[in-house]
């Protein structure tokens, strides 16, 4: 009997990052009512396609918490993550897998517990809306409520890199050096693909700070109009800062340049200093700018 054993082929992206999905479930709260659309296309001899009635099933403030968190839960996912195919999982480096998984933590735990506080509610919101639809009210379309703490869930999938498996030995070699290739072939797209979203982000990030800072004019100036810019203007280019050296995955010294440029010229300088200080914002502008010409050509 022969000893089966095992080939690793492993590329540079799964010894650098994991792969996770945000997995969210929610109930609406809004149901198409068939018998309104029916009768209000029918009564404007409208095509049964014209238009669509759709019921919002509890007031809209009772969810207001919950998609709330969700919105954060997304907004965590995308900032903290590059892709890896078009839907689905997304790369997360090793270097900022604690940082996520903490935020992350916290989130589920408020979702969790908004969701608990909605469902203990529930039967009072429905009893709101029953009054609130009068007529249009169909108690056929509320989950019950013993089933309606089951609509929420919030839940983290953290996946190894799929690009480290094992074959076995009874595969020949001309096989196991195919499957080498695809692999790398893959992981090379993908790596190329995550380099140019992290350039696309930079561009846009920066390149807004370099639009808003081209426009401020002191709205205390007579005769002028105020071009107002918020503090998040900065905040968001030292968020980015602190996130490019975990998304340069191909360690490419170009972006690392790039990094130390943003850190040391654009973040500098809090948003009150750039609001009042005329050639501090005229520089941090032109370092903006120059940094958006140079990224904009990059792993094109």
């Amino acid at each position: 009997m022969s000893t089966q054993t095992a080939t690793k082929i492993a590329t540079p992206l799964s010894r650098k990052a994991v792969l996770v999905s945000v997995n969210i479930s929610q109930w609406t709260a809004r149901k198409l009512d068939k018998r309104v659309t029916k009768e209000t296309n029918d009564r404007y001899n409208a095509a049964q396609d014209a238009g669509r009635f759709n019921k919002l099933l509890i007031a809209a403030d009772h969810l207001t918490e919950i998609t709330g968190i969700v919105s954060k839960a997304r907004v965590l996912h995308y900032r903290m993550t590059q892709p890896w195919a078009d839907d689905g999982p997304r790369i997360l480096p090793n270097s900022l897998y604690a940082k996520f998984t903490d935020e992350f933590r916290i989130l589920k735990r408020d979702f969790h517990d908004a969701a608990d506080r909605f469902a203990a509610d529930y039967p009072r919101f429905v009893a709101e809306r029953r009054v609130a639809l009068n007529g249009l009210f169909n108690e056929s379309d509320y989950p019950k409520a013993s089933d309606i703490r089951e609509k929420f869930q919030l839940t983290l999938t953290v996946l190894p890199f799929p690009d480290a498996e094992d074959f076995r030995a009874d595969l020949d070699a001309d096989t196991v050096a195919d499957i080498r290739r695809e692999i790398e072939a893959t992981t090379s797209n993908v790596l190329g693909n995550a380099m140019r979203n992290t350039a696309q982000q930079i561009v846009d990030t920066v390149g807004h700070m370099a639009t808003k800072l081209a426009a401020y004019k002191d709205p205390s100036e007579p005769g002028k109009r105020g071009q107002f810019f918020f503090d998040s203007l900065v905040d968001n280019v030292r968020d980015l800062a602190e996130l490019l050296p975990a998304f340069n995955l191909a360690n490419d010294p170009k972006l690392t340049a790039i990094t130390l440029r943003i850190q040391k010229e654009l973040c500098a300088e809090d948003a009150s200093v750039l609001r009042k200080n005329d050639d501090a914002r005229l520089s941090v502008q032109k370092s903006a700018d120059e940094i958006v010409a140079a990224v904009s050509g990059m792993f094109a």
